[in-house]
């Protein structure tokens, strides 16, 4: 069982149910081929082994950005497409059981308004899309960074590992091993869910028990 208050195992599981049920449904729509939903599942049952190096190789590092950044007082995390709702889980984990205020954005719309908040030394947290296959998103979020960056800000980007754009810019790096892009999810929120609670352990805080919290809702 999570004892947590703050979901982590929970949000990883109900992506990857998210992931079956899309599987099944185009299974009976016919919408995808036998083979590509095959590959789908050995890709996706290839995860854990990704998602523990993760844990094995870039705990060190998150432990030691969040020591710089532990009085902070606030952070933006940008992330598109499949990085957009991680950069959202990342904040929400930030504010739950770090007691800091964050906010999650769509890169995509950092001109419109978010980019304003952006301040000297200022903590930015973006999920980088890899670089791979022409991928215009990436030459886009790596846009962004440059954006912030160029605004004094401190950025902290999550991206696969060997782009060499994201480490020749960003001021601190947690990586993740190649994955395919929808999967992508699956590793990215892991170093923003450690980078949540070393923040919180370096406070002193209960991670398992923030204040005001609970693990179900139940009054409206």
């Amino acid at each position: 069982p999570e004892i947590a208050v703050a979901s982590t195992k929970a949000f990883l599981a109900q992506i990857t149910a998210a992931y079956l049920l899309g599987l099944y449904l185009a299974q009976v729509k016919g919408t995808m081929y036998r083979d590509e939903i095959s590959n789908t599942l050995e890709a996706l049952a290839a995860m854990p082994p990704k998602i523990q190096r993760v844990i094995d190789t870039q705990s060190d590092v998150v432990k030691d950005t969040a020591r710089r950044m532990v009085n902070a007082h606030s952070f933006l995390f940008l992330g598109r497409h499949v990085g957009y709702p991680i950069a959202l889980e990342g904040a929400l984990k930030l504010k739950e059981i770090a007691y800091t205020f964050t906010e999650g954005f769509a890169a995509g719309e950092l001109k419109h308004g978010p980019i304003a908040l952006v301040d000297e030394g200022e903590p930015v947290v973006v999920i980088v899309p890899p670089a791979r296959g022409r991928n215009i998103l990436h030459a886009k979020v790596m846009s962004a960074i440059e954006e912030v960056q160029a605004r004094g800000a401190f950025t902290i980007a999550v991206a696969e590992e060997g782009d060499e754009n994201v480490a020749d810019v960003a001021d601190v790096v947690f990586w993740r091993p190649e994955c395919p892009t929808l999967m992508s999810p699956l590793v990215d929120v892991v170093p923003l869910q450690l980078f949540a609670m070393d923040m919180a352990t370096l406070k002193h805080y209960d991670v398992d028990k923030p204040r005001n919290l609970a693990k179900s809702v139940t009054v409206e």
